[in-house]
């Protein structure tokens, strides 16, 4: 299993885009799941700097993901979520994630990510995604898909 597929999965969680956070907003938490082939990586209570429906920011430095296998992964970069309500969706522009198995280490970059609200509740589903490699050696494969991934805010 190359390790920037599981990394691209925690990327389509989130964009790049950094958001000032005003004094008055409230801090949330976000767990998160992603799925590449027969793998997948997990996190729960990751903070967020706002609560849905209003656009937020994921601190990359409190997602810490388990997941099968020898992989590692993780994010590198505070994605900004938005809300429509309306539509029943989340997105964020653009996500940056690196992953590692077997000493080896790609970073990848998943843009447009968008997810689907199930029922009324602020649990989303997603994929499949693609992810471009931004950094990495030549074992590193040119882009990485994620099947499905799912976030829960709360």
């Amino acid at each position: 299993m190359n390790p920037t597929r599981l990394l691209v999965g925690i990327a389509a969680v989130a964009g790049s885009v950094l958001l000032a956070v005003p004094a008055y907003a409230a801090t949330g938490q976000v767990d998160g799941n992603i799925t590449v082939g027969d793998s997948s990586c997990s996190w729960t209570n990751a903070t967020t700097s706002d609560v849905p429906a209003n656009t937020l920011t994921i601190d990359h430095t409190t997602v810490h993901p388990t997941c099968t296998g020898s992989i590692t992964a993780g994010l590198t970069n505070d994605p900004t979520v938005t809300f429509d309500d309306t539509a029943g969706t989340a997105s964020a522009p653009e996500v940056d994630v690196n992953g590692s198995e077997l000493g080896q280490t790609c970073s990848y970059k998943a843009t447009d990510v968008t997810y689907t609200r199930q029922g009324t509740t602020r649990n989303y589903t997603g994929g499949p995604f693609t992810a471009n490699l931004t950094d990495g050696s030549f074992l590193c494969p040119k882009t990485e898909t994620v099947s499905a991934a799912s976030l829960a805010f709360h």
